[in-house]
């Protein structure tokens, strides 16, 4: 009998880097994740992920299995109005150089953010909504797209996934525009 030739597999690999990473539930989808159309083969690798809670990041390196990097994203000026007090001696703003090194100097074609959602929550009190505490947190949304945007402005990822609250697309709008 004559056996047929089984087609080879074409495997891509797919990296993926993680805004607001909380405990890594993005990520470990992404590296469960499998995609394939006819010999062409997706593999994900996660480059890392970011956030400000370190027992998340500690969450985030268990889980999924790469390092996760405990990084405030706040300017100055957010980190005052979020805490009520001026950063501490010595702090200092992330830039486009800490993204980049906490997705082990890769460009990722995927970036996946969940970023802070209270402040544009429905089950947000309205009357707390106005507090800068949680305009900081809407506005760190934004930031967080700038500082990936420039840490890979020559070759930006091809694909940008945003989670966050259904009252992001009412509350959240002006954030949205920009």
């Amino acid at each position: 009998a004559r056996r047929r030739a089984v087609p080879v597999a074409d495997v891509r690999e797919v990296r993926h880097f993680h805004l607001f990473c909380g405990s890594g539930g993005g990520a470990l989808g992404f590296q469960r994740g499998h995609a394939r159309v006819g010999n062409l083969e997706a593999r994900f690798r996660c480059l890392g992920g970011i956030d400000s809670d370190a027992g998340a990041v500690r969450d985030f390196t268990r889980l999924v299995g790469v390092p996760g990097t405990c990084l405030d994203l706040f300017d100055a000026e957010q980190h005052a109005a979020y805490h009520g007090r001026p950063p501490r001696a010595g702090w200092r703003e992330a830039g486009a150089e800490e993204i980049r090194r906490a997705a082990g100097n890769e460009r990722p074609h995927i970036v996946f953010t969940s970023s802070p959602c209270r402040g544009l929550s429905g089950l947000l009190n309205p009357k707390l909504a106005p507090l800068p505490k949680y305009q900081a947190l809407n506005a760190l949304t934004l930031r967080g797209i700038q500082l990936m945007l420039a840490a890979w402005e020559d070759d930006p990822p091809e694909l940008v996934i945003f989670e966050n609250v259904p009252m992001i697309a009412t509350k959240g709008r002006p954030l949205l525009d920009a």
